[in-house]
């Protein structure tokens, strides 16, 4: 007998009831998956919407109340909306994974589900190609961080430059969104890119590069980032492997900055000489879940 006085048959009984409703609803909101497809089909919106989904997760934690844990949680309604997701087309992820054992492949087979097809690639340039030819849907890459010999991330701006309207690929998402017990604090996150421009979430950060004369100091570009209402919360530096006179500033700023906005026109005189430096926005992506969000068993309103 459980606390409330039901046999362990007639809780079972309950639960298999439960599991019928969530099974049906689940197979309700396929159906609704499917009408929104076709809607996006008439207005040519990408069917890939991470700020969505970001959204759509935020909303649920902040709701949640009761027992169950909401690491979890989280991480089942992520299988639900990458099940979606191969609903409306075949949802390629394209991986750079350097080694046999990459964190960047399991944290992406956790976000996008069990089920979503792979592709390992041992170079970043395999990664580019699968997304930009269109074999892949979106491409994942490693967190850039300073010192790098070879970053990836001067190949986006360059691609972002020889692309008429900006058509290149784009950052669009960070992960891991839900961390797990098995992504410590020290994991390397990742970075996703794909075909399509960010969209904006509740709360985003933007990644911008700057490339400038090798005169130009980093102070001179950060000063031109706050007067202009961007604190930068990551500043990265390297060398043009192409145009051996300038040099390139990778920056993460607060807030969904998109490549009209007139305070990138601003920084741009601003870095400039006689010309105005280049200054690209590579992407945005939705800001994931802290563990102390999610680190708790009872949830009702975000931490």
């Amino acid at each position: 007998m459980d606390r409330s006085g039901k046999s362990l048959a007639e809780v079972r009984k309950r639960i298999d009831s439960i599991d019928d409703r969530l099974h049906d609803l689940l197979m309700e909101r396929a159906a609704l998956v499917r009408s929104v497809d076709e809607a996006k089909a008439k207005t040519g919106a990408p069917t890939y919407r991470p700020g969505r989904e970001a959204d759509i997760l935020r909303r649920l934690l902040h709701r949640h109340d009761g027992e169950f844990p909401l690491g979890p949680l989280m991480l089942i309604w992520r299988q639900i909306i990458s099940a979606s997701l191969d609903l409306q087309e075949r949802f390629v992820v394209a991986v750079y994974a350097a080694e046999e054992s990459d964190a960047c492949q399991e944290v992406a087979e956790i976000h996008f589900g069990a089920a979503a097809p792979v592709s390992v690639h041992r170079t970043v340039a395999g990664v580019f190609n699968a997304v930009t030819h269109g074999n892949a849907s979106v491409g994942i890459l490693p967190f850039p961080a300073e010192g790098e010999d070879a970053p990836w991330w001067p190949r986006l701006a360059r691609y972002g430059a020889e692309q008429e309207g900006g058509d290149g690929p784009h950052i669009v998402a960070r992960l891991p969104f839900v961390p797990t017990q098995r992504h410590s604090d020290s994991s390397p996150d990742s970075l996703a890119i794909a075909m399509q421009a960010p969209q904006p979430s509740a709360r985003d950060r933007s990644v911008v590069v700057v490339i400038v004369d090798t005169e130009t100091s980093r102070s001179r570009v950060l000063r031109a980032f706050q007067a202009n209402g961007l604190e930068p919360k990551m500043t990265l530096t390297h060398g043009d492997d192409v145009n051996r006179g300038s040099t390139l500033f990778l920056l993460e700023v607060d807030g969904f900055v998109d490549r009209e906005d007139d305070r990138i026109a601003a920084i741009a005189e601003e870095t400039g000489g006689e010309e105005p430096a280049i200054v690209q926005v590579l992407g945005a992506y939705a800001e994931p879940f802290a563990r102390k969000d999610i680190d708790v068993r009872q949830g009702g309103s975000e931490r």
